[in-house]
């Protein structure tokens, strides 16, 4: 498992437990943070997109390095 896997489980991790508390949170005070809500979300949003980006990039320069490999060969 390569770090780009551990952060997107770190973060559906971290997503699902933010849901349930705030979840619970609710259940209680009938109220939740709004301000906080909507910048954790965001903040994984922009992690996530980051991630797969990162993601993305090195798989079409494997692809590339690959097929350079490839055709270097008579």
């Amino acid at each position: 498992m390569n770090t780009i896997d551990k952060i997107l489980i770190a973060c559906a991790i971290a997503v699902i437990v933010f849901t349930t508390t705030m979840i619970v949170i609710f259940c209680i005070f009938q109220t939740i943070p709004d301000v906080l809500v909507e910048n954790f979300f965001d903040l994984f949003t922009g992690e996530i997109v980051v991630t797969f980006c990162i993601w993305w990039i090195k798989k079409k320069y494997g692809r590339e390095k690959t097929n350079e490999i490839k055709t270097d060969k008579p």
